[in-house]
């Protein structure tokens, strides 16, 4: 069974997420079945639903460093785009808790054995993204007002990979081949 990640801290937020949506949702019955947060966001601040909890200036910064780590690019020796930057996380407790920080190596700087537990931490976080939308594809399926069923998914990214392997320029040269070669032979 999947484990749920979230926090408690994070799980009560998101309840409060939940409930201004509700809320939203009850102020405009016509507005339809589907969520809109862009509508509701708007809405929720004027009237006075949400304000935005106040944040320490080092917290903001270490978030935007984080991301731009996670975001910093390089070109590697294969003409791969590969991530410069990969984060080890760690578990500290604090007077607040329990907090989980990261701390980040340059890709070939990093020691093997966290080069390996960060690319397992990603390993996982992708499984946990196909399990859940494995459930959301099998529940659609048995529950949907529709009555429709839809196609099994290929879970096997095996050939996406190889696919996007292939290279996304051709040359304008002719390939080589047997010149002898009639057009008869060829539509044959």
């Amino acid at each position: 069974m999947l484990e749920v990640t979230a926090t408690p801290r994070q799980r009560r937020a998101n309840q409060k997420m939940l409930y201004l949506l509700e809320q939203y949702k009850l102020a405009h019955p016509d507005a339809g079945p589907e969520d809109a947060p862009h509508l509701a966001a708007p809405w929720a601040i004027k009237q006075g639903l949400w304000k935005r909890p106040p944040i320490q200036p080092e917290e903001i910064l270490r978030r935007l460093m984080c991301r731009a780590l996670r975001d910093d690019y390089i070109e590697d020796q294969e003409h791969r785009w590969v991530r410069k930057h990969h984060p080890v996380i760690e578990e500290v407790k604090t007077k607040d808790g329990v907090k989980r920080y990261s701390t980040w190596y340059e890709i070939y700087e990093m020691p093997p054995e966290k080069m390996r537990g960060s690319l397992q931490l990603r390993r996982r976080a992708a499984l946990a993204d196909v399990q859940q939308l494995k459930f959301d594809f099998d529940s659609y399926n048995d529950h949907n007002e529709f009555g429709a069923t839809l196609p099994p998914m290929d879970f096997d990214f095996n050939k996406d990979l190889a696919e996007m392997e292939l290279p996304a320029t051709y040359s304008d040269e002719a390939p080589e081949g047997d010149e002898d070669e009639s057009e008869e032979d060829i539509i044959l």
